[in-house]
């Protein structure tokens, strides 16, 4: 990689992180503020996205020591746990929006 490329890479990934923990704190400010079943599963969807970012991130140093299938298999796993988190976030953001605004 030259340095612009290193530079594009890296800014999207600050880009990322920071939207990722903005998202977390809304979610902490949302749960605090009412507590039900859909902000729960908010917070958790958030807090699990955030650990499963970490540890991909960590598993895939290790994997990359050993083959291309090890490495291929564990980005694999990571992406459908952290697809999993999302689905949780995405599921109680539908229940909150249904709920709030279906009250008249």
């Amino acid at each position: 990689m030259n340095s612009s490329t290193e530079i594009l890479f890296y800014t999207g990934q600050i880009i990322s992180a920071l939207s990722t923990f903005i998202v977390l704190i809304a979610s902490i400010i949302l749960f605090i503020k009412k507590r039900t079943l859909a902000t729960w599963l908010i917070l958790i969807g958030s807090v699990l996205v955030i650990l499963t970012s970490v540890a991909s991130l960590v598993i895939r140093v290790f994997a990359s020591a050993e083959s291309v299938d090890t490495l291929l298999l564990t980005q694999g796993i990571s992406i459908i746990i952290q697809n999993v988190s999302y689905l949780i976030f995405s599921v109680g953001l539908i229940i909150l929006v249904v709920s709030e605004f279906s009250k008249k």
